[in-house]
C-alpha cells in the first residue's frame, strides 16, 4: 500500500512539473521558436525517409529501421507498430529526461504520427506487392537517392535535437545515454542503428513475406549501413559544436535568481565566487556555471529573462571532467 502511494505521488510530481513547465515554456517566444524548428526537422526526415530510403527496401537504424522490418515480415503498414513502440518510449522519456525535453519530444511524435502515414501511404501504396516498391523520388538513380535522403534524416533529427527535443522512437535511449555519457550523438546512433541495420539483412532473406536473393541482400545491407553513416555524420556535423562544454561568468545583482533558475530548470550547478570591483571598489557575486554548448541557448535566455542589464562572459572549455560530463579516468 506504501509503495503504491509512493508511486502515486512520484507521478503526480511529475504531472505537476510537466504542467508547471507546459505553463512557463507556453509564454515564451524562443519556445515557438523552438516548435517552428522541430517542425522543419520532422518535415525533412519525413520526406527524406518515406520517399527517398524506404521504397528502396533499405532498412534504416532505430525504431524506423525496426518498423521497416516488421513491415518487410508482415507486410504491416509501417506507421502502426512505430506508433505502439513510440507511446511506451515516451512514457520512459517522461519518467526520466526533463520536461521541456519531453513536451517537444511529444509535439515531435505527433508531427511524425500523422505525416509518416500519409508520406509512406503515398510512397508504398501497399508494401504487400512488390511493384510497388519503387521509389517516388529519383527512381533510376538509387544511391543518389539513398544519400539525399540519409542526409536529410540527419539534419532533420540535427535541428531536432539542437533545440532540445526529439523525434521520438530511439531517439529517446540516445537521449538517456548521452544524458549520462557525454558521447556525440551520431555516435550512439551509430552503435543502436548498426545492430538493427545487420538484423534487416536475415529479415530480408529468410523472413520476409516476400524474400530476396541473399546476394541483393548484402546489397541492401551495405546500402543499409551507408545510410546510417551518412545520416550519424550529417547529424554530428549540425550537432557536433553542442557537443562541447561552455563556460559561463555571470556578473548581475540578480545573481541568486539566475542561480535559482539555472539549477531548478537546467539541473546544472553554480559556484558563487567572490570578487571586488576593481574600479569601485565594490564586493561582488560572480557566479561560474560550466554547461554543455547545447545548453548556452539555455542559459542565455535565462539571463536576459531575469537581468537583461547582466555582465557576461562565456568560453569553450577544451576538457571538462566529473560529474554528469567526461570520467576523469579519461584523463589518464
Amino acid at each position: 500500500m506504501a509503495q503504491n502511494l509512493n508511486l502515486l505521488t512520484f507521478l503526480g510530481q511529475k504531472f505537476k512539473d510537466l504542467v508547471h513547465e507546459l505553463s512557463h515554456q507556453a509564454v515564451s517566444k524562443y519556445f515557438w521558436k523552438d516548435l517552428l524548428i522541430v517542425l522543419m526537422g520532422v518535415l525533412l526526415y519525413t520526406v527524406g525517409f518515406s520517399f527517398l530510403i524506404y521504397p528502396q527496401r533499405v532498412t534504416t537504424g532505430g525504431l524506423m529501421g525496426i518498423c521497416n522490418i516488421i513491415t518487410i515480415i508482415t507486410g504491416i503498414k509501417v506507421d502502426i507498430p512505430y506508433n505502439i513502440i513510440n507511446i511506451s518510449l515516451l512514457v520512459i522519456a517522461f519518467l526520466f529526461l526533463d520536461k521541456n525535453f519531453f513536451i517537444k519530444t511529444l509535439i515531435g511524435i505527433g508531427l511524425l504520427a500523422v505525416l509518416v502515414p500519409i508520406a509512406t501511404r503515398t510512397a508504398i501504396p501497399d508494401p504487400r506487392v512488390e511493384e510497388l516498391w519503387h521509389l517516388m523520388v529519383l527512381k533510376d538513380q538509387p544511391l543518389l537517392a539513398l544519400i539525399l535522403g540519409s542526409m536529410m534524416c540527419g539534419l532533420g533529427l540535427g535541428l531536432i535535437f539542437s533545440v532540445n527535443g526529439s523525434s521520438g522512437g530511439t531517439d529517446v535511449i540516445v537521449a538517456l545515454i548521452s544524458k549520462y555519457r557525454n558521447m556525440s550523438f551520431g555516435r550512439i546512433f551509430v552503435a543502436v542503428d548498426g545492430t538493427v541495420v545487420l538484423f534487416s539483412y536475415f529479415a530480408n532473406v529468410y523472413l520476409a513475406d516476400i524474400k530476396i536473393d541473399p546476394l541483393v541482400a548484402f546489397d541492401k545491407l551495405v546500402m543499409s549501413f551507408i545510410e546510417v553513416v551518412l545520416l550519424a555524420m550529417t547529424m554530428d556535423w549540425y550537432t557536433s559544436g553542442n557537443r562541447q562544454s561552455v563556460q559561463f561568468m555571470i556578473f548581475s545583482s540578480k545573481y541568486q535568481e539566475i542561480n535559482d533558475a539555472i539549477t531548478s530548470r537546467l539541473r546544472r550547478g553554480c559556484t558563487l565566487l567572490e570578487a571586488t570591483g576593481g574600479y569601485t571598489g565594490q564586493p561582488q557575486k560572480v557566479l561560474l556555471v560550466v554547461v554543455r554548448k547545447q545548453q548556452s541557448v539555455a542559459i542565455s535566455r535565462i539571463i536576459e529573462e531575469i537581468d537583461p542589464k547582466a555582465f557576461v562572459s562565456n568560453g569553450a572549455v577544451k576538457g571538462v571532467y566529473g560529474e554528469g560530463f567526461e570520467s576523469l579516468k579519461k584523463i589518464k
